[in-house]
């Protein structure tokens, strides 16, 4: 009897939690479109909500729905002549460039991270801004690197530091100014998934028992959103694959009641079903291949890329 009763407690609690993001979300849809300072924004966002995790959510919810992405700016040095500053200089440019992103309503990753952690410093919430490298092009797998160019958030939230990206979750497209496709899914995500796009500098902020090295990090597939809640777990992070008649690609589970496509770079735009063959305890996903398909797999979970690899 207990036992049921603390498993619908549990349950519940995570409903809420589901049910409060909808509400802040709803509330803060009918924000201003602009605020005049940092510490006006986080007035508004305290005078309506009450618990760190709203706070947190509202305040990423505005800026991922409201702060476009600067492609112009984007090839720039991030923090250009940081290191030339004290610890009190430093916080001063970073607020003032903050200040600035909130102003002007654009900027790259490094604007996002720094908004928001000064947003949430105004609401006593901790959060820290993440340097690292993010992965997205499967030119880029096999190909170690060493120089930043990502920054992100990690939030002190219910006793342990929590990921966030609000960059990644505005959906923004460089021929498309001003729109957005808010995409939650890098909101709180887990530090086992998130680690295989975003590689910090400083790997106490992977947040996971064992961390991977930069090797692990740039020899992975490419992680899309949409692998998120696809129900798809690879065997082995490995990112290349050699090419064969048959490209066979292992998984540890997949959800039965999803159905997977592939698609090859050369490939027309219809995507063609994954059959999937059951080896043990493993799921084997056997895809036809042929030189003429080109060198990049992507997987879909419906239309939503999952994961994409490079073939040699």
């Amino acid at each position: 009897m207990r036992t049921l009763l603390l498993l619908f407690l549990l349950i519940t609690t995570q409903l809420s939690f589901s049910q409060d993001y909808k509400s802040v979300d709803s509330i803060v849809k009918n924000y201003p479109k602009a605020f005049k300072s940092i510490e006006k924004f986080a007035k508004k966002i305290e005078s309506d909500f009450t618990t760190d995790i709203e706070k947190t959510r509202a305040a990423y919810y505005w800026i991922s729905n409201n702060v476009s992405y600067d492609y112009k700016s984007a090839n720039s040095v991030r923090s250009s002549g940081y290191h030339y500053y004290d610890d009190s200089e430093l916080k001063k440019v970073q607020l003032e460039y903050a200040e600035n992103v909130l102003k002007e309503k654009k900027s790259v990753c490094e604007g996002y991270s720094q908004l928001l952690k000064y947003v949430l410093e105004q609401l006593e919430v901790k959060c820290e801004v993440i340097d690292g490298y993010a992965k997205t092009e499967v030119k880029e797998i096999g190909k170690i690197k060493n120089e930043e160019n990502h920054a992100w958030n990690a939030v002190y939230l219910n006793e342990k530091w929590q990921l966030i990206d609000a960059t990644w979750s505005t959906g923004n497209e460089e021929n498309n100014p001003g729109y957005f496709n808010f995409n939650d899914a890098y909101f709180l995500i887990r530090p086992e998934y998130l680690i295989w796009s975003h590689f910090p500098d400083d790997k106490k902020w992977q947040l996971i028992k064992k961390p991977i090295s930069n090797l692990a990090f740039f020899y992975s597939p490419i992680f899309h959103s949409g692998f998120y809640n696809s129900g798809l777990e690879l065997t082995k992070m490995k990112g290349i694959i050699k090419s064969n008649r048959t490209i066979q690609l292992s998984f540890d589970s997949i959800d039965t009641d999803k159905i997977y496509y592939y698609q090859y770079t050369e490939s027309s735009y219809n995507l063609e079903p994954i059959e999937f063959i059951k080896k043990g305890n493993k799921q084997i996903a056997e895809i036809p291949y042929s030189y003429k398909n080109g060198k990049e797999l992507t997987i879909f979970n419906g239309f939503k890329a999952c994961l994409s690899f490079k073939i040699i």
